[in-house]
């Protein structure tokens, strides 16, 4: 028997949670193996000191005071109902997040929903929108944008990409 197991069992062997077969390995090995046998002894000075050491008396009515409260937790369990069966929380994520972060998350949804307003306003002024969809018909990888409303979300990603930087008004 190799000492890697040995150590790893000392806790169970002084125990007399080892079966017998596996005891007198143990016994053998121990005889035989100093590090090991140092090992046990020092396993149980510890033992024995914590044998040693008084259980501290626990206050008047504590027992009560800690039913009283997990009856009270149960309780207030209970009367929690939830609005989604079955405990699905969809926006959980959203409750989770500090004050300042969920007020940011709802300003980038704010933001996100005007800018694609916007977008979509002008794309359906937009008069040249039958061109360019008729070109992005030849590009590769545009095809599938090819059958979009004049209003849709694909439709003002094509005429973003499609104009050049400077008729956009970015320099």
């Amino acid at each position: 028997m190799d000492c890697k197991k040995v150590l790893s069992l000392l806790s169970a062997y002084l125990d007399g949670e080892v079966p017998e077969k596996l005891m007198r390995d143990f016994e053998q090995h121990l005889s035989t193996c100093r590090s090991c046998s140092s090992q046990l002894e020092l396993i149980r000075q510890v033992d024995d000191m914590f044998e040693s050491l008084s259980v501290p008396p626990l206050p008047e009515e504590f027992v009560a005071r800690v039913m009283v409260k997990a009856q009270r937790n149960i309780a207030f369990a209970k009367e929690e109902k939830a609005f989604f069966p079955f405990g699905w929380q969809p926006f959980q994520w959203l409750l989770d997040l500090s004050t300042p972060m969920r007020l940011a998350a709802c300003v980038a949804v704010f933001l996100a929903s005007l800018v694609g307003m916007y977008m979509s306003k002008e794309l359906s002024q937009s008069r040249n929108h039958q061109n360019l969809t008729a070109l992005t018909e030849n590009l590769d990888g545009f095809e599938w944008f090819s059958l979009t409303p004049p209003t849709s979300l694909g439709s003002a990603y094509l005429v973003m990409a499609l104009t050049a930087p400077e008729d956009r008004g970015v320099r």
